[in-house]
């Protein structure tokens, strides 16, 4: 349930109906604040009977059958007095979940056995996790089309390809010269891959490729890693032992000749010809990226390639005033006035995009807002407010939290408002993918929110202008498409 108008934009002879509604306004706040996710085992302790098994046909080619496992690739095992997943190696395969996973944090634990097979009896042990599972196994491997988490020695965190998938990441191209100082060393001459460094130029790794990680903090022999992913709004986070080690965006698969983004699916832990053993299997959903990784994400879009510029040229003409006061447009700087109105851009609807522009809030607590991906208004500005979603930019040190500058109000608080002094202009982006949707003020993310209700996937932008008698500025607006 959602309240169809925000509390603090209403005169105050309108305040005193809510004395009569805190119904209402609790059951906002158990909307605006749920139950923090909890942790969920995927592992029962005593079999996989919540697993599906796939092992890799002797041809490579016939139609995998689930839970056909003759050689008992996957077991469960007493280790040490302990119940764990035994994984023998011998056959490529994995077990699969049968729950999908959107917006998540796994973690699980593994130590290598001595066993190795094939050809995999002198390089680096291996196995993984894949995640975002889809579609059929491959007969050849028994895995899904996914994003890998590679478990390998060397190489825990590391990105390939599985069934053709790519993904975005900044790094360096792997050289003679900089892979001296690269813990995972190529297993053949025709390997060319990328390094990840955070800041570094952004790169698309294609099935060619691999990503790895530019440390190892793996512990030795014998010992108990912990490794995590975590997966939110198209963001990948690879975590060993509590140190993220890998970041990578945008994780994309094909299917006839259409890319399509990765929202959602299994996971697998993988079988590699390499003995290992797994314990503490568990997951939990996430409602909103912890902000403890907020630093870690990056942009989406990159430079500003692609962006269209939508406060100036012809685009102007495609601008409509919904509801009372206006917006005047000088030198490419949108000024609004009066209010509370909604000035709209009317030339197209969005479903997933970047945003990109800034604004100057000339007194203290000078009030606007961003609405996205709400439906034509006609005459009712307050239909942005119900329908859509609204990027606050307000007070940076309100009562409420969700009324500070950056939150998505009124739903998710922002961190900080991370605004400049009063008279300069702040930059910001903000990233609407599915329901997905984060903040970066003067390039710091300040939110990053799950809508749960769905409320909405595709309408239009606008602009917010407030009768408080204070001025806000707009300009170098800007949007890009995306997956």
């Amino acid at each position: 349930m959602y309240l169809a108008f925000p509390m603090r934009k209403l005169p105050r002879r309108q305040l005193s109906l809510f004395a009569c509604l805190g119904f209402l306004v609790t059951a906002l706040a158990a909307e605006i604040n749920p139950p923090k996710p909890k942790w969920k085992p995927l592992f029962n302790g005593r079999d996989l009977s919540n697993w599906d098994t796939f092992l890799a046909t002797s041809s490579g080619s016939a139609p995998l059958v689930a839970n056909l496992n003759p050689l008992g690739v996957f077991s469960v095992t007493n280790l040490m007095g302990e119940t764990v997943i035994h994984v023998s190696g011998e056959r490529y395969g994995a077990i699969t979940t049968r729950e999908q996973f959107t917006n998540f944090h796994f973690r699980v634990q593994f130590k290598w056995g001595a066993a190795r097979w094939g050809g995999r009896t002198t390089v680096g042990r291996d196995s993984g996790i894949l995640y975002c599972g889809i579609g059929q196994p491959n007969p050849r491997t028994g895995w899904l089309t996914s994003i890998e988490n590679n478990i390998m020695e060397k190489g825990v965190g590391q990105w390939w390809s599985v069934n053709g998938s790519i993904i975005d990441c900044e790094g360096d191209w792997v050289t003679s010269e900089n892979e001296l100082y690269v813990p995972y060393k190529r297993e053949g001459k025709g390997e060319k891959n990328i390094v990840w460094r955070k800041g570094g130029p952004r790169l698309t790794a294609t099935g060619a490729n691999g990503i790895t990680p530019p440390f190892d903090v793996e512990q030795v022999f014998g010992n108990w890693n912990t490794v995590e992913v975590v997966f939110w709004g198209g963001n990948c986070l690879h975590i060993l032992d509590g140190r993220v080690n890998l970041v990578t965006f945008n994780p994309r698969y094909k299917e006839g000749n259409q890319w399509h983004p990765f929202t959602q699916g299994k996971i697998q832990l993988q079988s590699e010809e390499a003995e290992v053993f797994y314990r503490q299997v568990e997951a939990r959903r996430l409602t909103e990226l912890p902000p403890e990784y907020f630093d870690s994400i990056v942009s989406p879009a990159g430079d500003d390639t692609g962006f269209i510029p939508l406060l100036t040229g012809t685009a102007l003409k495609d601008w409509k005033q919904c509801g009372p006061g206006k917006f005047t447009v000088t030198d490419g700087v949108a000024t609004g006035e009066g209010g509370m109105g909604l000035w709209w851009y009317s030339g197209k609807t969005f479903t997933n995009f970047v945003l990109r522009g800034e604004f100057l809030q000339e007194q203290a607590t000078a009030d606007s807002g961003l609405f996205l991906r709400f439906p034509d208004p006609g005459n009712d500005p307050w239909d942005a407010v119900k329908n859509g979603q609204e990027i606050e930019i307000g007070d940076p040190n309100p009562k409420n939290p969700t009324w500070r500058t950056g939150s998505i109000y009124p739903f998710c608080a922002s961190i900080t408002a991370n605004t400049k002094p009063l008279g300069q202009w702040n930059t910001y982006e903000i990233v609407c993918r599915g329901h997905d949707y984060s903040v970066r003020i003067n390039d710091q993310v300040v939110a990053a929110w799950t809508d749960l209700t769905q409320r909405t996937l595709r309408g239009f932008v606008g602009l917010q202008n407030y009768n408080d008698n204070k001025t806000v500025r707009h300009r170098n607006l800007r949007l890009k498409e995306m997956l």
